[in-house]
């Protein structure tokens, strides 16, 4: 098992100066979708994403059953659709970069690819805003990443809007709604496939961030996101939110932040810092309201171990490694 993936890089990059299209426009924006067992309202978040994009690429891993016929409702006459299909879950890294890479070598040409969870829901005109807000930055050649405000379904918590600026700078944002350009795919490379779920979109974030890129949050821009089975509680007066994720999602959770702490703790000591205060968070959640804590609190061992020792891919049957651009 532990041969069966190629991590890093899955094929060899452009140079910098070498583009992946022959024909690129300048304003034509890609969404990559992921899939995996899509609910019943998949097909009308679809909808709502297409129409705010030139082109949408569903990169499906291994839907069966019910969800299935909601995947195929979802893609029923839509000529500005185009789904991949995988026999199996290849993760979502793998699964954002077979779109990525499709949008950009497809021969009408994309400058922007927006990526999505399935279960997300862009409010308004995100894309526009964000790629407005995106051309007003004083310097947005230095911008590589950008992403909406997050509105989490169930939490009557709302975004901090503070301050004037319709934009901040962030460490990373999600993977739903994150504005990349091209050139941080030529610059920087792909996800890291060896992650599999989770902390994707911020390993690809810190990297961008240790080269010396910003990553920015629009504050304009506003995306609708569920978040596991999240509930609300009060605890002295102070909202929290146990996520009742599935214990094997544990085991990514902490699996790759013990990666990406190992990995970033001399370009970004910070972020591990504060990391390490929200997977005690996590676990204090754990302890106080889910209900399979104690296949949880295994699988959250069992990550730890594989995290310190580098094993990576599918519940570890590979090794761990980061980008040769960033140090280690």
């Amino acid at each position: 098992m532990g041969g069966q993936y190629t991590y890093w890089p899955v094929k060899p990059m452009p140079e910098p100066n070498q583009t992946l299209s022959t024909a690129v426009h300048p304003d034509r924006v890609s969404a990559v979708v992921v899939t995996f067992f899509p609910d019943a309202g998949f097909p009308e978040r679809l909808a709502k994403i297409a129409a705010q994009v030139s082109r949408v690429i569903v990169v499906d891993n291994g839907t069966a059953g019910e969800s299935l016929e909601h995947l195929e409702r979802a893609l029923r006459d839509r000529l500005d659709i185009v789904c991949v299909r995988n026999h199996e879950n290849l993760g979502v890294a793998a699964a954002l970069n077979q779109g990525i890479r499709r949008a950009l070598t497809d021969e009408k040409g994309c400058s922007w690819i927006v990526t999505f969870d399935q279960d997300s829901l862009p409010i308004g005109d995100m894309v526009e805003t964000m790629l407005t807000v995106w051309k007003s930055h004083p310097h947005p050649e230095r911008l590589m990443v950008g992403g909406p405000r997050t509105t989490f379904v169930d939490s009557t918590s709302l975004p901090d809007l503070t301050g004037s600026s319709p934009w901040c700078e962030v460490t990373h944002v999600i993977t739903s709604g994150s504005l990349i350009p091209r050139r941080a795919f030529e610059l920087a490379g792909y996800f890291n496939e060896g992650l599999f779920i989770d902390y994707v979109d911020i390993e690809f974030c810190l990297r961008l961030k240790t080269l010396g890129y910003e990553v920015i949050g629009v504050q304009t821009a506003e995306i609708l996101h569920h978040m596991g089975q999240l509930e609300e509680r009060l605890v002295w007066g102070k909202k929290v939110h146990p996520t009742h994720h599935p214990p094997l999602r544990r085991y990514y959770q902490f699996r790759n932040a013990m990666l990406l702490h190992r990995q970033y703790r001399r370009s970004q000591p910070s972020w591990c810092r504060r990391n390490r205060r929200i997977l005690m968070k996590i676990l204090v959640l754990i302890l106080l309201y889910e209900r399979r804590r104690l296949q949880s609190l295994h699988q959250i061992l069992r990550g730890i171990v594989h995290g310190l020792t580098g094993r990576s891919g599918r519940e570890g049957e590979g090794r761990y490694v980061p980008h040769p651009l960033v140090e280690h």
